[in-house]
């Protein structure tokens, strides 16, 4: 990408890039290659941490973007989200992990002694998927489709670029 601006920040950007790429001022694969780039920008890819049996119930962190009725993306799969449910789940911490705690919290508060429970419930915050169909075997992160998309940041439309991406393909 030599040449290639690092960062496509305004439509304008992006139309003059193109312009240089159909003229051959810059090399179309760079072109392209910028706009896949952008077009991850549109999702929040969510690592998995737990896979049902079925592979239609995923586990991620906490996502509030995650909405039924979204499409989320897996590598060349796309379903659709059914249901979303929020749980929290309960983490048992060590003892090591109270001495530290008890440490930071008596420099905080500036007290010499400070009491943690051994086995102390902490929680976390996870998202459920159900998905219209089975997600990839290995799959390791999903794409949640982000709320602002590139295209609403630049002031482009979807099938501009796809327009745009076809002259250059051709």
């Amino acid at each position: 990408m030599k040449g290639f601006p690092k960062v496509i920040k305004t439509k304008s950007d992006l139309v003059n890039t193109f312009k240089m790429a159909k003229k051959g001022s810059l090399k179309k694969s760079d072109w392209l290659e910028a706009v896949v780039k952008l077009e991850n920008q549109n999702w929040i890819m969510c690592p998995v941490i737990n896979l049902s049996e079925d592979r239609k119930a995923v586990t991620i962190m906490f996502c509030a973007e995650a909405a039924a009725g979204q499409r989320v993306k897996n590598g060349a799969v796309y379903p659709t989200i059914q249901s979303v449910e929020t749980v929290e789940v309960g983490k048992s911490t060590t003892d090591t992990e109270n001495a530290d705690t008890e440490g930071q919290e008596a420099a905080r508060e500036g007290t010499g002694s400070g009491q943690a429970a051994a086995g102390q419930q902490n929680t976390t915050t996870h998202t459920i998927l159900n998905l219209s169909k089975a997600v990839n075997i290995g799959t390791m992160e999903i794409g949640i489709p982000a709320a602002v998309t590139f295209y609403d940041r630049l002031g482009i439309s979807r099938e501009e670029i796809e327009e745009m991406k076809g002259e250059l393909e051709a």
